[in-house]
């Protein structure tokens, strides 16, 4: 007999999932991994969109209502014997700073968890990021002031993680959870990891001009404020190796391109947005991935960060800013360094001349490869609620 779980997320591939971001991929492989386990009967219940913001205020806010209410009742006639959702792209943190918005969302949440008190039902929340660590992390690096709703945030929290049997969060989150709503840490199921679980590549080499150097190096993913000035230190850092190349993809090509022009940097050629399966493709065409993200931002090093696994999956050697929970990882699977921004842009010129210095690191990303792309650590729960039919 197959347990049945309901899934209730938003779709990759739609408004606020871009499929290659870090949540559409997340989502994807938790798809994936959910669909192929032979004890469970997954049912995909995709979040509707908000839809278009409307031309005053009141229209919006009736539309908001009517469409949190429609998406609110379906999570509460649900029977299937578990829910799972993926916070924080729940419906109402989009509208958390309306007061009626979140009494309607609390009441069904609390509803939810009532129910579950009274039948079999189980609720589980897989934690991807936390919203209010995030904003206060960039603010206290800074970045933009906090323009997010703490109180009513803290709220939603509050009432949807006590309210689930099983918190699934990576390692890095279980500590600040546990401690500020008192949860006992056997309700986590930790991972260090993300899924990266992509189930595509190209049937062939994608219309990509991939001009080599003798070291690739690999950067994915946007150039916010927050990480220009690592960049910044990087392309310094480029223009003194000249012999390698830094291929990099994701948003803000025009800003990126501005400061090659500005530090002279040949050897760097950012290919904009890509597809999952050129991502890919241009990843295993490279040798080292970098990880740059500024570690005066607190909640910096409490993810293990979508672009490990990643850098992982596609077989690359890591060099990363000196990371919390990223350092970790490098150091558990021994595929790189993680240093201070200056010390890693040093050691990157070391390796454009040395490749033994990482060509070790880079054989044992390919050996854990398989691994990252298999999901494995997000199967003891999943197997586990499998078993409780």
């Amino acid at each position: 007999m197959s347990t049945a779980a309901s899934l209730y997320a938003f779709e990759p591939g739609t408004p606020g999932v871009p499929a290659g971001s870090a949540t559409g991929v997340f989502v994807r492989g938790l798809v994936d991994l959910l669909q192929a386990e032979p004890g469970l009967e997954l049912r995909l219940q995709w979040l509707r969109s908000a839809g278009p913001r409307a031309r005053d205020r009141l229209s919006e806010w009736s539309a908001a209502g009517r469409w949190l209410t429609r998406e609110l009742g379906r999570m509460l006639r649900d029977g299937s014997r578990y829910l799972i959702f993926v916070y924080p792209k729940v419906p109402v943190l989009a509208h958390v700073d309306e007061p009626a918005m979140l009494a309607l969302a609390r009441r069904a949440y609390q509803a939810l968890r009532a129910k579950a008190a009274l039948s079999r039902q189980r609720i589980v929340v897989i934690v991807e990021d936390l919203p209010v660590e995030l904003a206060e992390g960039r603010a206290a690096a800074g970045g933009t002031a906090v323009q997010l709703d703490i109180e009513r945030t803290r709220a939603i929290e509050r009432t949807l993680f006590r309210g689930a049997q099983r918190l699934v969060a990576p390692s890095g989150f279980v500590g600040p959870i546990s401690e500020r709503y008192g949860i006992h840490p056997s309700r986590f199921r930790s991972f260090r990891r993300n899924v990266y679980i992509t189930g595509v590549e190209p049937a062939q080499a994608p219309p990509i001009e991939f001009d080599g150097g003798d070291v690739n190096y690999f950067y994915s993913g946007s150039v916010d404020p927050h990480v220009a000035p690592n960049f910044r230190e990087i392309l310094r850092a480029m223009r003194n190796a000249p012999g390698t190349r830094l291929h990099v993809c994701g948003p803000g090509s025009d800003a990126v391109c501005e400061w090659l022009t500005e530090l002279d940097v040949p050897n760097v050629r950012h290919y904009g947005l890509l597809g999952i399966a050129e991502h890919d493709w241009l990843a295993q065409h490279c040798d080292v991935g970098l990880i740059l993200y500024p570690t005066d931002n607190p909640y910096n090093h409490l993810t293990p960060t979508m672009k490990y696994s990643a850098y992982l999956a596609n077989g690359l050697a890591v060099l990363s800013t000196d990371l919390r929970c990223v350092a970790e990882n490098i150091r558990e699977d021994g595929v790189g360094q993680a240093l201070p921004i200056r010390e890693l842009a040093l050691e990157l010129l070391r390796w454009a001349t040395r490749p033994a210095l990482w060509s070790a690191a880079k054989a044992r990303a390919k050996q854990h490869a398989a691994l990252v792309r298999s999901g494995i650590e997000m199967m003891p729960w999943i197997e586990e609620i499998a078993r409780d039919a």
